[in-house]
């Protein structure tokens, strides 16, 4: 996730007071990133809040963070795949989505899909092509998601900004009957023209959103069963 500067080509053709008085706001943010610095390879926690919390490390030698956010969840295995698998309810909980579709799918293991993301004013919209591949592992059913990014898959839009760079996994472990544990994890760059200090803030607040969001959505797939997706009480019959 890099092509950072200070001066953004998005914040130019705005101009006037607003964007002081926003930039001014900026070095609020960029004072609290420098005071809390992480080396790299350590986890540091930035967010702990109902259940959700979330910790940040350098990724690789780029000066963007990766994030790793953490929650538990009273649901069944097949309720949070069914949740994460549904392209079409994934702007009503993702944070700032705004809207997902399968482009590709093969079988229930693997699937392309395009998604949007709602970025704020003055920021151009972005979006995103990846691949999910899952794996639920035969003895401990956690079931691990691989996010890989395809940003060539399909032809750029000329109204959004193509993430150039994004990845990291979904990891689903049941910890009891009706119980999940959910580890987000994910790095990436979001292009075009983004200072470094708001791309982390920016993903920071999306983990933790996300999160947060969670519960309330899984709800509604409470019912929901696979027979690709087995339970933690299936290993004990």
């Amino acid at each position: 996730m890099v092509k950072f500067v200070s001066g953004m080509r998005e914040l130019e053709a705005v101009g006037g007071r607003p964007v002081r008085i926003w930039l001014r706001t900026a070095g609020l943010l960029l004072i609290l990133v420098i005071i809390a610095p992480t080396h790299a390879g350590e986890w540091a926690t930035v967010f702990d809040d109902g259940g959700v919390f979330v910790q940040q490390r350098k990724y690789k030698n780029s000066p963007l963070m990766e994030l790793r956010g953490h929650t538990r969840l009273k649901a069944s295995l097949n309720a949070v795949m069914a949740l994460l698998k549904d392209a079409d309810y994934n702007r009503h909980w993702v944070f700032r989505s705004g809207g997902a579709r399968i482009l590709q799918a093969s079988g229930y293991a693997q699937a392309y899909v395009h998604g949007v993301v709602d970025a704020p004013w003055p920021m151009q919209d972005r979006d995103t092509v990846v691949r999910f591949d899952s794996v639920q592992h035969p003895q401990t059913r956690i079931i691990t998601i691989e996010i890989t990014n395809f940003p060539a898959f399909i032809p750029h839009r000329s109204d959004m900004v193509r993430v150039p760079d994004f990845g990291g996994l979904w990891k689903l472990s049941p910890v009891e009957e009706g119980q999940v544990d959910v580890i987000y994890q994910v790095h990436g760059d979001p292009g075009g023209w983004v200072p470094t200090w708001l791309a982390n803030y920016a993903a920071q607040l999306s983990v933790s959103k996300t999160l947060q969001n969670m519960p309330a959505a899984v709800v509604h797939y409470s019912s929901a069963t696979s027979d690709e997706v087995a339970e933690l009480t299936a290993r004990r019959r």
